[in-house]
């Protein structure tokens, strides 16, 4: 079976059945694990956590939510030189 969604997608994060601290929201696939047999995993990251979960792809479903983009290597560079 082959992977639905690819890396640096952002999907919904359904909330985790019972006792597990996993929020739902926006996340972004980091990996696509390898796997033989059982269910496809993903490595995510959560827009709104700095650490990374590995999730079924039954936990996520397609988003309407945007990956912020921080400053590109350009505008570093150009703050960096008019700073001299």
């Amino acid at each position: 079976m082959a992977h639905r969604y690819a890396i640096g997608q952002v999907l919904d994060l359904r909330s985790a059945p019972r006792q597990s601290n996993r929020p739902s929201g926006p996340c972004e696939v980091v990996a696509c694990l390898p796997h033989e047999r059982g269910p496809v995993l993903y490595r995510v990251k959560s827009l709104g956590e700095s650490y990374e979960r590995v999730v079924e792809e039954f936990d996520l479903v397609p988003s309407m939510a945007v990956k912020a983009e921080g400053p590109s290597a350009t505008e570093v560079f150009s703050i960096a030189v008019s700073r001299r």
